[in-house]
């Protein structure tokens, strides 16, 4: 299937709400081609949205199946239909026209990434533009959220990991390409870009210094200690060791943050 962009989309989405349809169709308006992977399609805006489109790839297996088996169809159709590269976002990922223009500009003139990188993720942090830093670096892990995925490196990386259904699905895609020889890069200073203006996320006070998080459902948090400590493990087998020490680190802030939410009240 031949775009005449370079680059596609492709989103995740479980009960999204009215932000996502009109960021879609702002994508579509781009002249970009999208696959959508729907993990609750008995909810029909976004399947009868979807079937009207010419340019947009509507997939579902029609039941909630996961990030990891949702990545994994959604990078392996775009590869096997003639893509090479494909921008994924979140649901609730805020981003602009100029964020899809900016990341597609970055990849063409930065001709060669496919041949280290498995993904490059752009995202915006505004102290790295006020410290004047280099916006790009290599990173150990990341998030999928603003990935560019080079489709190539994925299958041959076996694509992402079905056995994680939502926490752990990034990390496991990370420590896989490090396994691999390839890397991951963070590019820090991308326009019209925001991952936590749609998030849940509350602020708390702790020794006199905010914090932003919020209290998780019980099943989360359950799944994050089975990946978390499947993750660590999988390192600890691959001779990882600060890989896995990094997890478990992670792993302990979040359970930490988890019981606070639960015992302080967040802030105004």
């Amino acid at each position: 299937m031949q775009m005449q962009r370079n680059i596609v989309v492709g989103f995740i989405v479980y009960s999204s709400g009215v932000g996502f349809l009109e960021r879609l169709q702002k994508t579509i308006n781009e002249g970009l081609y999208v696959y959508v992977f729907d993990n609750s399609p008995w909810e029909s805006s976004v399947r009868d949205f979807c079937l009207g489109q010419k340019q947009v790839r509507y997939l579902t297996l029609g039941k909630n199946v996961g990030l990891g088996l949702g990545l994994r169809s959604v990078c392996a159709q775009a590869y096997y239909e003639g893509n090479s590269e494909l921008i994924f976002f979140d649901q609730d990922t805020a981003y602009q026209p100029e964020t899809l223009n900016f990341i597609e500009n970055y990849h063409l003139t930065h001709e060669g990434l496919d041949a280290t990188y498995s993904a490059i993720v752009f995202g915006a942090s505004s102290s790295v533009v006020a410290s004047n830093v280099d916006c790009f670096q290599d990173v150990s892990v990341a998030i999928n959220s603003g990935s560019l995925f080079f489709l190539k490196n994925l299958k041959r990386l076996g694509w992402h990991n079905e056995k994680y259904f939502v926490d752990g699905v990034d990390y496991e895609f990370c420590l896989n390409s490090k396994k691999n020889g390839m890397k991951v890069g963070k590019f820090m200073c991308t326009p019209g870009f925001d991952h936590s203006i749609e998030q849940a996320d509350e602020k708390y006070m702790i020794f006199h210094k905010t914090y932003v998080f919020r209290a998780y459902p019980m099943f989360r948090i359950v799944d994050t200690v089975k990946s978390s400590f499947k993750l660590i493990f999988s390192a600890l087998f691959s001779l990882e060791f600060k890989f896995a020490a990094m997890i478990f680190k992670f792993f302990s802030a979040f359970m930490v943050f988890q019981l606070i939410s639960r015992i302080l009240k967040p802030v105004k």
